[in-house]
């Protein structure tokens, strides 16, 4: 039996944004802001069908959290392997057996285009043993400018936990982050029936326009000093002010959303203890701790998820990853 190459990426949220795709270059275009990596994400595993053979032979498949096969979902990652050929971090005369496990909901804001294409990357990496990191994320990230499926996200996860993107672009080009560590279990929360594709605001100049300079004004008033636990009070004030200014809170399917959620969070004598925040750009929230040091219990979190599902919208229990 071949041997299998397994890789698995954590999802990214983004708390608030800049649109940042003036750049010529896609490896210069993305975001500024803030978010969150989180535990769940895309597990891929790789393993070689034929030697001697074209590439283009490779068989991709790719299921959603339920394990359901999504159709035309293998496009994204072959265009992926193109570039991985043309870079010459990857032969043609393979072919490949590649089973893309999605462990969220896609266009609900929890990246993962971004976290897909980076594990199906860095498996292939694992079996090559070819070429820096910085490359592999390089084409990733160019790959969502393209497809305009994502513009920070490839960044974000390249710093890990709680991250800050600082310049936008890809890693290794002109994007900067930095991240720092944060163990911490939250809740993700969406509407099964709604979803928002990133493409609908970052192509809207109005939406742009409101997006990017409420992100400025966020990122200008969290920017400087240690990038630390020290600022998450700070991280959350600012994402709650970019929610209100870019008006993305004021759309009706987030605004019924948030409002379920906070009276769960008051039925169960919780408001004390949790920040709500909206995920961009999905239907979708996250349930965080308002402190590091009053971590959610096992039983608040299941009593949580339990009156959530009670009330026709999915959620999950995760974790802030580093």
């Amino acid at each position: 039996m071949e041997k299998e190459y397994i890789s698995h990426i954590g999802g990214h949220i983004t708390l608030f944004f800049t649109v940042e795709k003036e750049g010529r270059l896609l490896r210069n275009q993305g975001s500024r802001g803030v978010g969150l990596n989180i535990q769940h994400g895309v597990k891929v595993k790789l393993a070689i069908k034929q030697k001697n053979a074209n590439i283009n032979d490779t068989t991709i498949s790719v299921t959603d959290l339920k394990g359901d096969q999504m159709i035309n979902s293998d496009i994204f990652y072959r265009g992926l392997i193109d570039d991985l050929v043309h870079a010459k971090l990857l032969d043609d005369n393979t072919s490949f057996d590649i089973a893309v496990s999605l462990e969220l909901p896609t266009s609900q804001g929890f990246g993962m285009s971004a976290a897909g294409l980076i594990a199906v990357a860095l498996a292939f990496r694992e079996y090559t043993k070819r070429g820096n990191l910085d490359q592999y994320y390089r084409i990733c990230h160019r790959i969502e400018r393209q497809n305009g499926s994502g513009l920070g996200d490839v960044l974000g996860i390249y710093a890990g936990g709680v991250e800050i993107r600082l310049q936008p672009g890809a890693p290794g080009a002109s994007g900067t982050s930095l991240g720092f560590k944060c163990k911490q279990p939250i809740i993700l929360v969406w509407q099964p029936k709604e979803s928002r594709h990133t493409s609908k605001y970052i192509n809207d100049e109005n939406w742009q326009t409101k997006i990017t300079k409420a992100g400025h004004k966020a990122l200008n008033n969290i920017k400087n000093g240690p990038w630390n636990h020290s600022r998450w009070k700070d991280i959350l004030d600012q994402s709650s002010n970019f929610c209100h200014e870019s008006e993305l809170i004021f759309e009706t399917e987030r605004k019924r959303l948030l409002d379920n959620v906070r009276k769960i969070v008051r039925s169960l004598d919780l408001q004390s203890y949790v920040s709500i925040r909206l995920c961009m750009l999905g239907t979708s929230c996250v349930i965080l701790p308002r402190r590091l040091d009053r971590m959610l219990s096992p039983d608040e979190l299941d009593l949580l998820h339990t009156k959530i599902s009670e009330n026709d919208l999915e959620s999950l229990i995760s974790a802030i990853d580093s």
